[in-house]
């Protein structure tokens, strides 16, 4: 990828969201860091899990380098994630 290239992830460069907005980017922000909470609790209790089992995995997890296959699929994942995000943000802003 260029380094020119624009990400999904980048700042936008237009105001997605109306300054009366700031609540619901406030509930949009804390609804994601409980979803990410979750997911970071799962994969914690997962390893522990595993490596009761005799799967020792933190270590191979945190040095994985993903092929180039499924870097394009884990991008692609990404963006769908961001995507719905920034479409539920605009959804309101019609309103």
């Amino acid at each position: 990828m260029s380094t020119s290239a624009r990400l999904l992830s980048d700042p936008p460069e237009r105001q997605i969201l109306k300054p009366a907005r700031i609540d619901d980017l406030g509930q949009a922000v804390l609804a994601l860091t409980r979803e990410l909470w979750l997911l970071t609790d799962r994969m914690a209790v997962m390893e522990k899990v595993l490596e009761r089992r005799g799967l020792a995995v933190s270590a191979e997890i945190d040095a994985y380098i993903p092929d180039a296959g499924f870097s394009a699929e884990l991008e692609r994942r990404r963006n769908r994630l961001l995507q719905a995000v920034l479409e539920a943000l605009q959804a309101g802003a019609a309103s």
